[in-house]
C-alpha cells in the first residue's frame, strides 16, 4: 500500500534535502579541486594531452546534464502513477559516484603510465561524473516534488544552501588532513578519495532516506485518450518549447549565465587583487569564511521572509543591496590612493554574500518555473528543465574560465614584475580593481533586470496555476 504523503514539510525533510548538496559537494571538492595536480604532477600526464582531455570532459559534462534530466523524465513517463520520480535515481547514483571517485584516484597509478593509464583516468572520470550528475539532477528536480508553496520552496532552497556550504567545509577539512597524514603522493590522494567517497556517499544516502516526494501525480480517474497521451509524451525537443513559452525559465537561464560568468570574472582576478594591489595574500583566506557566514545568516532568515515576501522579491532585494555595496566599494577602490586590506576584504565579503544569495535561493524559483511550464504545456518534465538549467550554469563558468585569462593579459599584467617584487603599472592596477569589483556589480545588474523585466510569475499567475491544478486533479 502506497504511503500517504506528509501534509507538512518537516525538519527531517529540510535536513534530508540539505544532505544532498552537502554529500555531493564533498566528493566534487575532491574531484574538481585536486584532479589536475594529481594527473599532471603525480601521474605526469603531458600538459598538451591533459588540456585536450579536459576539453573533452567539459563538452561531455555539458551534454550529460540535459541528457540525464530527459532520461529521468522519459523513464518516469512509463512508471506507475504515484511512484517516486527522482529518489530511486538518487539511491542508484551513490555506488556509481563512490566507486568512480575511488577508482579514479586508485586505478590509473598502478598502470605504469602510457595509453592505458590515460584511458583509465578518462573513463573513470566519466563514470564518476555520471553518478554525480544522476544525483545532482535528481536532487535539484526533487525540490519541486517536495514543496507545495513559496514558503516551502524558500525553506528547501535555504537547506540546500546550508548543505552546499557545509559540504565545502567538510571537503576542505578532510582532504588536507589526509594529504598531511599520507603525503602529497598518489597514495595520499587515493586515501583522501576513499575518505571523501565514504563520507559523501553516506551523506547522500541520508538525503535519499530523509526526503519524500509529496507532489506525486495521481492516477487519472478516467482513461486518457490517444490524443492526451501523445500530448503528454516526453520528447528530447521539449526544451525548445520551454525556451519559447516559459519566460520565467528564460529569466533563470539568463540570470544563471550572468551570475556564473560575469561574477566569476571578478573572482578570477581576486588573487591578483590581494597580491598585486593590497599586497596581503594571507587575508584572502578570510574572505570566503566571512562571505559564507554572511550567507548562512541570510539563509536562516530567508524562510521567515518568504512568509511575507515571495522568493523573487527576496532575491531582487539581495541583488539591489549587493549592487549598492559593490558600487560603494568600486568608488572606494578607485578614489582612495591607499587601500586598507581589511576594509576591502570585509566590504567585498558582505557584497559578495548578497549577490551569491541569488544563486542559493534560485532553486526554489526553478521549481516554480517547472510548475509554470506544466501549466503552459501540460507536461511536467522537471528533469529536462533542471538539466538544461544546469547546462546554463556550465556555459557561464566556461565563458568565465576562458575570458578571465584573456582579460588579465589584456590589462597588461606582467608576471615578471611581481616575481621581482615590483608594482604593476597604474593601468594594470586599475584594470584589476575594475575586474574584481566591477564585474560582480555588473552581474548584480544583469540578474536584477532578469528578475524584474523577464520573470513573469506573479500573484495572478499563481492563482491561475492553482485553479488549473485543482481542475486537473478533479478529472
Amino acid at each position: 500500500m502506497a504511503k500517504t504523503p506528509s501534509e507538512k514539510l518537516t525538519l527531517k525533510h529540510l535536513i534530508g534535502y540539505g544532505c544532498g548538496d552537502c554529500g555531493g559537494v564533498v566528493t566534487l571538492y575532491m574531484m574538481s579541486g585536486f584532479m589536475s595536480r594529481f594527473l599532471q604532477v603525480h601521474l605526469q600526464v603531458n600538459a598538451g594531452i591533459l588540456a585536450v582531455i579536459l576539453l573533452i570532459w567539459n563538452i561531455w559534462d555539458a551534454v550529460n546534464d540535459p541528457m540525464m534530466g530527459t532520461i529521468m523524465d522519459m523513464c518516469f513517463a512509463k512508471a506507475k502513477p504515484g511512484s517516486d520520480k527522482f529518489r530511486p535515481w538518487i539511491l542508484a547514483s551513490i555506488p556509481i559516484m563512490v566507486v568512480g571517485l575511488i577508482a579514479f584516484y586508485g586505478v590509473p597509478q598502478h598502470l605504469g603510465g602510457g595509453v592505458a593509464m590515460i584511458a583509465a583516468a578518462f573513463i573513470l572520470k566519466i563514470v564518476y561524473e555520471g553518478g554525480y550528475t544522476m544525483m545532482n539532477i535528481g536532487m535539484g528536480s526533487l525540490l519541486g516534488n517536495m514543496a507545495k508553496n513559496d514558503a516551502e520552496r524558500a525553506s528547501l532552497a535555504s537547506a540546500r544552501g546550508f548543505g552546499s556550504t557545509f559540504g565545502g567545509m567538510i571537503g576542505g577539512f578532510i582532504i588536507p588532513q589526509m594529504l598531511a597524514k599520507f603525503g602529497d603522493s598518489p597514495n595520499g590522494y587515493f586515501m583522501a578519495s576513499i575518505a571523501c567517497a565514504i563520507v559523501g556517499g553516506f551523506i547522500v544516502f541520508l538525503h535519499y532516506a530523509l526526503t519524500e516526494e509529496r507532489n506525486k501525480q495521481p492516477a487519472s480517474a478516467t482513461p486518457k485518450t490517444a490524443e492526451e497521451l501523445e500530448a503528454e509524451k516526453i520528447k528530447v525537443t521539449d526544451i525548445i518549447t520551454v525556451i519559447k513559452k516559459n519566460r520565467a525559465f528564460l529569466a533563470l537561464v539568463l540570470h544563471s549565465i550572468s551570475i556564473c560568468a560575469v561574477q566569476a570574472l571578478g573572482q578570477g582576478a581576486a588573487t591578483y587583487m590581494y597580491i598585486d594591489v593590497l599586497q596581503n595574500i594571507g587575508i584572502q583566506s578570510y574572505v570566503s569564511i566571512m562571505s559564507s557566514l554572511s550567507m548562512v545568516a541570510i539563509l536562516a532568515v530567508a524562510p521567515f521572509l518568504a512568509k511575507k515576501w515571495d522568493l523573487v522579491l527576496i532575491i531582487r532585494t539581495c541583488l539591489m543591496i549587493g549592487f549598492f555595496l559593490f558600487a560603494g566599494l568600486l568608488a572606494y577602490t578607485l578614489l582612495m590612493g591607499t587601500l586598507n586590506a581589511w576594509v576591502f576584504a570585509i566590504w567585498n565579503a558582505l557584497a559578495t554574500a548578497m549577490i551569491t544569495m541569488s544563486v542559493q535561493m534560485q532553486w526554489g524559483l526553478v521549481a516554480e518555473a517547472i510548475d509554470y511550464n506544466e501549466y503552459l504545456t501540460g507536461k511536467r518534465n522537471e528533469g529536462t528543465i533542471y538539466g538544461f538549467f544546469s547546462l546554463s550554469r556550465r556555459i557561464g563558468a566556461t565563458i568565465a574560465n576562458s575570458a578571465s585569462v584573456l582579460l588579465i593579459a589584456g590589462i597588461g599584467y606582467n608576471a615578471a614584475l611581481t616575481a621581482a617584487g615590483e608594482m604593476q603599472s597604474a593601468g594594470t592596477i586599475t584594470g584589476i580593481k575594475l575586474m574584481v569589483v566591477g564585474f560582480p556589480l555588473l552581474a548584480a545588474v544583469c540578474s536584477w533586470l532578469c528578475f524584474t523585466f523577464i520573470w513573469n510569475i506573479n500573484a495572478d499567475v499563481r492563482t491561475k496555476m492553482a485553479e488549473w491544478k485543482t481542475a486537473k486533479a478533479a478529472k
